[in-house]
């Protein structure tokens, strides 16, 4: 997944990645917590620090235009980081971080680890960043999965 550094969120200079990316062109990513109009889900998730390893609660949102957004609080103005799930290759659980409820994103380059409160929220969190990977990468979105889900009483 694409990842915007907060630096470059600070001073408005984004990764060539996402600035020659035309769904990027105009995307305002200054984007305050509670102000996000396109939310497909949000809430608190544990996120794994890249250097240190630490975990620490995050208050994540996943748009219907397939970026996932994640700020220190709900309060946040702008966001700590931001991907761009068309970059992304996958959605898993992975019980390999000593954390309940662990899911990773995972990238041509890197893997993201996530953890949520319980199975529930995690299947939840895992069906809304699969569908918004598979959004984002298909040309043709068809809402045949929506529907079953629908039915079968989930999200």
């Amino acid at each position: 997944a694409e990842r915007i550094p907060m630096q470059a969120l600070l001073t408005q200079q984004w990764p060539t990645a996402i600035t020659q990316d035309p769904a990027c062109a105009n995307k305002n990513f200054r984007i305050p917590a509670s102000q996000h109009t396109n939310a497909e889900k949000k809430g608190k998730i544990f996120r794994q620090s890249s250097l240190l390893r630490l975990w620490k609660e995050r208050h994540v949102v996943v748009t219907d235009d397939s970026f996932m957004f994640w700020y220190s609080s709900q309060t946040d103005q702008v966001p700590e980081d931001v991907i761009a799930l068309k970059k992304a290759t996958g959605v898993r659980r992975d019980d390999g971080f000593g954390r309940p409820y662990s899911f990773i994103i995972s990238t041509k380059g890197a893997v993201l680890p996530f953890s949520a409160s319980s199975e529930e929220e995690m299947e939840a969190w895992l069906r809304v960043i699969g569908k918004a990977i598979v959004r984002a990468t298909t040309t043709e979105w068809d809402e045949t999965s929506d529907r079953l889900a629908e039915q079968q009483g989930g999200e």
